[in-house]
């Protein structure tokens, strides 16, 4: 029988106390529950431990550790994760990572973490249909995407035997219904057909629709891609999320490089009070350093919280709170 929420905070929060003595000896606070999952502060040291599944790991102990007012973090994992280890890395100073072996802490800090997947060349190939139809081409994780406003309308995707195929749909289950429906259509006419809808419902002074209310933090990127002087910037180029994402109705923020004042630049978006933002500009640093980081999100939605979390990024930070595409006069 599964544990509910409270038995299993409980759980946590034993299980902490318990480690945390024992690799650290001088430590005597209790810990306390939070929404996401148990923590302990001990002077300016956090100790944390994440039983739920959002926010991620090093956001939740971001934002304990901002509640606390502590300097050093210590996140406490079951499971080793590359991207905690390439976030922490861009964070200054960088949380230290514990994994638990048994009734030990044991460091986290020697985890490869492996260069991103390419793209086969036969999909890159077949993405020239994409560019046709005016799609925007993105490319994550090895798998080749076509977007119109920052919402996915196809996915190149190599068969069998080496070709490359389109198919067309907003996201991978209504790809899968497109591929049986419209079989005899040609991939030109069903991507027509795919943009005109998503393009009739991704744009200001429209009502909630299932097309307009998911991946806003990718439209709110591409609106910066296409306008990048929005935010002072001379030229941006999206990048692939830290982790793949699990499908359209995942909001993750997203990020791009480019040049702004003739510095290198990292701008990552997000909508809703959004904790990961800061865990994912860090992770985006850490692959490739920049001289400023700009996080940028809808008005509506900036709250304190991120700024003071913004503070332990290894490199100069601004927020950015624009209008979102969606609510444009």
């Amino acid at each position: 029988m599964p544990l509910d929420a409270d038995r299993r905070v409980s759980l946590a929060a034993t299980k902490l106390q318990a480690l945390v003595t024992r690799a650290f000896p001088g430590v005597q606070a209790a810990p306390e529950p939070f929404n996401a999952g148990v923590g302990m502060v001990d002077g300016d040291q956090a100790f944390v431990h994440v039983v739920a599944t959002t926010p991620s790991p090093m956001a939740a102990v971001l934002a304990w550790g901002e509640r606390a007012g502590a300097a050093q973090l210590h996140l406490i994992v079951d499971d080793a994760d590359p991207v905690l280890v390439t976030q922490a890395r861009g964070l200054s100073p960088a949380p230290s990572i514990w994994k638990v072996v048994g009734t030990d802490l044991v460091p986290l800090d020697d985890v490869v973490v492996p260069d991103p997947a390419s793209p086969n060349p036969a999909a890159v190939a077949a993405s020239d249909v994409l560019v046709d139809a005016g799609c925007s081409v993105v490319v994550e994780h090895g798998v080749v995407l076509g977007e119109v406003l920052g919402l996915e309308v196809a996915r190149v995707v190599v068969e069998p035997d080496g070709t490359a195929s389109v198919r067309v749909g907003v996201g991978l289950f209504d790809q899968e219904a497109h591929a049986v429906i419209h079989a005899d259509t040609s991939i030109e006419d069903r991507l027509a057909n795919v943009i005109g809808q998503v393009r009739a419902q991704r744009r200001s002074g429209v009502g909630p629709h299932p097309l307009n209310l998911v991946a806003r933090e990718r439209w709110l990127r591409q609106a910066l891609l296409d306008q990048p002087a929005r935010i002072g910037a001379d030229g941006l180029e999206a990048v692939p999320p830290l982790a793949v994402r699990t499908g359209i109705r995942e909001q993750r923020p997203a990020a791009a490089r480019g040049v702004r004042e003739r510095a290198s630049v990292l701008v990552v978006c997000a909508t809703g009070i959004d904790l990961d933002l800061v865990p994912e500009a860090a992770g985006q640093l850490a692959i490739e350093p920049v001289d400023e980081i700009v996080l940028v999100m809808p008005a509506g939605d900036h709250h304190p919280i991120i700024d003071r979390m913004a503070t332990r990024l290894a490199a100069p930070t601004s927020v950015i709170a624009v209008q979102p595409p969606w609510s444009e006069s």
